[in-house]
């Protein structure tokens, strides 16, 4: 199997071996350089990429059924709320609103 490297360059300072940047290209890491020439070198480094696992999604769930637990409190709750809704709103007082 092989693994694909990119490339990418540091530059250092030649004093002190202290990495000033990394640069994706090396058109960057130049202009790094030309800033303080005497004192600064470009390395080369391979970044190899890690391995690659596939994965395969099922295609359906494993099972079909949906399982609802109610408990008595949610039953009383939804009985509740159903004869609320029931309820018929009081008739307002306003005119009604004229749109021709």
């Amino acid at each position: 199997m092989k693994y694909n490297s990119e490339d990418y360059f540091s530059v250092i300072e030649t004093k002190t071996g202290r990495k000033i940047c990394d640069c994706g290209d090396e058109i960057d890491a130049l202009m790094m350089v030309s800033f303080d020439p005497q004192n600064r070198t470009i390395t080369r480094n391979q970044f190899l990429m890690g391995q690659v696992v596939d994965i395969e999604i099922p295609k359906q769930l494993p099972t079909s059924e949906v399982v609802f637990v109610e408990t008595e409190n949610k039953k009383q709750d939804t009985y509740k709320a159903l004869n609320d809704s029931k309820k018929k709103l009081m008739q307002s007082d306003l005119e009604p609103l004229n749109l021709s």
